[in-house]
């Protein structure tokens, strides 16, 4: 009997839970919602623009003026796959579904996107200008024949058409079918995770980088290439760079606490934040460099 009644708590339990869930990601998508219309509506902000511009220009500049003409300049560097794009650039939002971001592997949610905006000429302009809280290329340093090759891959990996998907025409749903698909993933998503979180626990985190390899001037061209693209704006509840009271009770878990999260992921926030192809130690140091600048 007692187990009966366990069960039938769990299961009730696990309902408010789950309604809970949903009523939260209900609000968020309208909040994101209305959000990316006012931003969409007013522009690009050149405050944030600017801001991103100023990290990552070059540290420095050669003069040449006056200088002997020098050889022939070597043929150009090859482009960038898109899979290489892809992981500097995409993977921190897409791979995690930040802030409505398609995920890669979700062929539903790419096979809309792709259908909205009229096939991957479209998809890959939207991605070159920017839209809602992502910016203009992801905030990466690439051309546009990059980005849409970056697009491709994500397609390809979420197992999309987009030739086939390009020429079909694009129903008009008005919005509302591809709103609740995505509430219904988001709240699926969500409820696996509470469901995890009362589990016996999980493999025990990932061991942190020792705090004697961090170097700051590493740490802020990690921070510039892969962290910057939710630390600038508060993305996903992600505390900005300069919010010292958000950072606050951070700071209060110490280094080795800060690192872990980071590593293993937190929240919204997958593993190395989608950047699984940056050493650990570099990961250390892009913390250290968050926490010495936020200090």
């Amino acid at each position: 009997m007692s187990a009966h009644n366990d069960a039938a708590f769990l299961r009730m339990f696990m309902m408010i839970l789950g309604a809970l869930v949903v009523f939260t990601v209900v609000i968020l998508i309208a909040a994101n919602h209305i959000t990316g219309a006012v931003e969409e509506q007013r522009g690009e902000d050149p405050r944030m623009r600017a801001a991103v511009v100023d990290r990552i220009k070059p540290v420095g500049q050669v003069n040449v003026a006056g200088a002997p003409a020098a050889a022939a300049p070597e043929a150009a560097a090859a482009p960038k796959s898109g899979a290489d794009v892809a992981a500097a650039a995409c993977n921190s939002c897409h791979l995690a579904g930040v802030l409505g971001a398609p995920k890669i592997g979700d062929s539903a949610a790419w096979s809309q996107r792709l259908a909205a905006e009229g096939g991957v000429d479209g998809l890959t302009t939207s991605a070159i200008k920017g839209k809602g809280q992502m910016p203009p290329k992801g905030g990466a340093m690439v051309s546009d024949a990059e980005i849409r090759a970056a697009i491709e891959h994500m397609l390809s990996e979420s197992g999309v058409d987009a030739a086939a998907a390009s020429a079909a025409p694009a129903a008009d749903t008005g919005g509302a079918v591809e709103t609740m698909q995505q509430m219904a993933d988001d709240a699926m998503d969500a409820a696996k995770s509470m469901a995890a979180a009362v589990m016996p626990a999980a493999a025990p985190p990932a061991p942190a980088a020792p705090a004697a390899e961090v170097d700051l001037a590493k740490g802020k061209q990690i921070y510039d290439s892969a962290c910057f693209a939710c630390h600038l704006t508060g993305a996903a509840g992600a505390p900005k760079l300069d919010d010292k009271a958000a950072w606050a009770p951070r700071l209060g878990q110490g280094m080795d606490a800060l690192l872990a999260s980071v590593l293993n992921g937190k929240g919204a926030m997958p593993p190395k934040g989608g950047r699984v192809d940056i050493a650990d130690a570099d990961i250390a140091s892009a913390v250290a460099y968050m926490i010495d600048t936020v200090k």
